[in-house]
């Protein structure tokens, strides 16, 4: 049974059983742990069937601990884990993993680990003995730190941006650390067109889907505890497995081998989001698809391949709701413009349009749809009179006077709209716009 070695003690009992671990840095490295908070701990050597998870803040991995030590879930989320203990060795049958990237428990090893392999991401690791792992040790992000005293052996190591140290080394087939002198074959490189990083062929060549393409991809599957390396012959993948893994993660339709990746399966991504449009077969991206992403999400526009964009698709992106800067300049004008900042998301933002397109209107249109933040910038590059535009906005209607007032407030802005609707007919109106920025008023003498 994996639950007979593990037990819940308090950071207090850590303190008094392992004096030394509030020496190292990492240990409480925020100094926000309470002596009542816990360490799950085991005082022997641990024997574990299936994969050992390290992040027991996520919802998963709680119920995973929950089963782990055969207690109530409720009792898991009521307390808080800060770290794992292990005096003695580790053997995983399956992997060690820590998916978080951002954030992790501390973790204490007093001896050796084995496993099929070892992720780590967000945790501070401290391990005392040797590191052996069947397929890859992979520590990634800047987060988290790893410290082997002993020797790492396993066929691939990968370390990017990572806090990692070791005693020595033994390393098959592919070692890759981006704080360490590495192989020149083993240099990932830079892909301007997808703003990845691209893995080495002398890495590619060792994975069991060729398409796997980038650390993030390896990551992903190491998340996922599966076997990477083809020495080790991963067991074949189905289309009901690659069905699941698209639900989960859309972008893994770009790992789906050409017989699995039906239509079926390119549309079930694009049902959770536009951004898996990049990795639909060609043949499956048509006009009428092109359409309704953008009519369900204006933003699908940026994933639109070139030769599907037409000025009606960016019309209907515009109406839809999307940002000027993701449309293609050759088919703006100042109605699309208008249409984007309309209909947009966020507050618009006069610094997208290029300055033959800024004119007096448009900068009427620019105020009375939001705060018109960049107005003054605007107008000192077109030599424009801001006056004269707030003005017109000023005519346009009393309530566009929020607008006015929340962010142009002058002498000149004030006395221009009291000449115009401080009258009998629009008395009521006025009246709340000088409640409401009264102090404005007052600073005016007003």
């Amino acid at each position: 049974m994996n639950t007979s070695k593990f037990k819940l003690i308090t950071i207090a009992e850590i303190k008094a059983k392992y004096p030394f671990l509030t020496q190292d840095e990492k240990f409480d490295y925020f100094d926000d742990w309470s002596n009542e908070d816990f360490f799950l701990s085991a005082e022997e050597d641990v024997n574990f069937d299936g994969h050992f998870y390290l992040d027991l803040y996520e919802n998963k991995e709680k119920k995973w601990l929950a089963n782990l030590l055969d207690i109530p879930i409720k009792k898991i989320e009521e307390i808080r884990i800060e770290g794992i203990l292990i005096n003695g060795n580790l053997t995983v049958s399956g992997a060690i993993i820590n998916a978080e990237g951002d954030y992790g428990p501390y973790i204490f090893i007093n001896g050796n680990v084995n496993c099929q392999s070892l992720l780590l991401g967000g945790t501070n690791v401290e391990i005392k003995g040797n590191v052996i792992a069947k397929e890859v040790v992979m520590a990634y992000y800047n987060h988290g730190s790893f410290n082997c005293t002993g020797l790492i052996e396993a066929p691939v190591f990968i370390a990017t941006d990572h806090n990692t140290t070791f005693g020595a080394r033994k390393i098959d087939f592919f070692y890759y650390n981006d704080r360490d002198e590495i192989d020149p074959k083993n240099e990932s490189e830079y892909d301007d067109e997808t703003d990845d990083e691209v893995i080495s062929n002398e890495l590619r060549k060792l994975l069991d889907n060729p398409l796997i393409e980038t650390f993030e991809e390896i990551e992903r599957e190491l998340g996922r505890g599966e076997l990477v390396l083809k020495q080790n012959n991963p067991p074949a993948k189905t289309y009901e497995y690659w069905r699941e893994r698209v639900k989960s993660n859309y972008r893994d339709l770009k790992l789906v081998p050409k017989e699995f990746k039906t239509e079926e399966l390119c549309h079930l991504a694009l049902d959770f989001t536009f951004h898996a449009l990049p990795f639909v077969n060609k043949q499956f991206i048509t006009p009428e698809l092109c359409e309704k992403l953008v009519l369900k999400d204006g933003f699908a526009i940026q994933v639109i391949p070139d030769y599907f964009i037409t000025k009606d698709l960016c019309v209907t992106a515009a109406e839809s709701g999307t940002m000027l800067r993701l449309i293609p300049e050759e088919y703006y004008s100042e109605e699309l413009i208008t249409l984007v900042f309309k209909n947009g998301k966020h507050e618009p933002d006069i610094n997208d349009v290029p300055s033959k397109f800024i004119t007096e209107s448009l900068l009427v249109e620019y105020v009375k749809l939001g705060k018109g933040l960049w107005l003054d910038k605007a107008c000192k590059l077109k030599g424009i009179d801001k006056l004269h535009i707030l003005k017109q906005v000023i005519d346009s209607g009393i309530e566009y006077l929020e607008n006015i007032f929340g962010n142009h407030f002058s002498q000149e802005t004030a006395d221009y709209a009291a000449s115009i609707y401080n009258i009998e007919t629009h008395k009521a109106e006025w009246d709340k716009y000088v409640q409401k920025y009264k102090h404005k008023f007052e600073r005016l003498g007003k």
